[in-house]
């Protein structure tokens, strides 16, 4: 009985133990790619669970931040807060894999197709500034500066989803090998994220994810 119980107890201190492990891997990353965001484009998909990890917090830190702003600002009443936030965090991943598989689509035809492991290394790679801009504004609230939070908080929502994959497939597209034209290639990521982007909201017309999307759109 001694022996089981000495094995339960040391289980949970291993598992303590790696999740230590992997954030002081992921802080070590964070603060590489936060001086030198580029760094992802030389590891490839090596980094993709941290990359992956960005794209987390990012979201997490976005939507809680999101709630102080509308729960302040667009409802007359009290806004519950899980239903928000898993509702919230859905659309966001969303808006996410709609960037990632636009930038998919174009980069199969860039002469040297990267796997979409690779894809998301990248743009998580790319998102460390973003997460501290996001995790700014979310103070900002927190201490009542909510139009500076809110303008913080915005720009970071549109650098991180639109302005930022505009970058990478700019980096795509313009790497030296053969394949699809550079131009072709950029005109062919806006007309797959606009396609997926419209069926999105198409989608979600007259749900309550929708009326979320609209009031997130809405703020920009």
């Amino acid at each position: 009985m001694k022996k089981r119980s000495s094995v339960q107890q040391a289980e949970p201190n291993i598992r303590i133990e790696k999740i230590k492990e992997k954030s002081k891997v992921y802080r070590t990353y964070f603060v590489q790619q936060f001086k030198n965001p580029s760094r992802a484009f030389e590891q490839g998909e090596k980094d993709f669970s941290n990359g992956l990890i960005s794209i987390l917090l990012f979201a997490i830190v976005y939507t809680v931040s999101l709630y102080l702003v509308v729960n302040r600002n667009y409802f007359g009443e009290s806004l519950g807060f899980f239903p928000f936030f898993f509702q919230i965090m859905l659309l966001v991943f969303l808006l996410f894999g709609i960037a990632v598989f636009a930038l998919f689509i174009p980069n199969n035809f860039f002469g040297s197709p990267n796997s979409l492991k690779t894809i998301i290394s990248f743009y998580g790679g790319q998102l460390s500034p973003v997460v501290v801009s996001v995790g700014v504004a979310f103070l900002l609230m927190v201490i009542q500066s909510f139009t500076y939070g809110q303008l913080v908080l915005v720009v970071s929502f549109v650098f991180g989803l639109f302005v930022l994959p505009l970058y990478l497939v700019s980096f795509l597209a313009t790497k030296k090998v053969p394949g699809l034209d550079p131009l072709y290639g950029f005109i062919l990521y806006i007309l797959v994220f606009v396609l997926l982007f419209l069926i999105l909201l198409t989608i979600l017309a007259g749900t309550m994810l929708g009326t979320y999307l609209d009031r997130m759109i809405y703020l920009i």
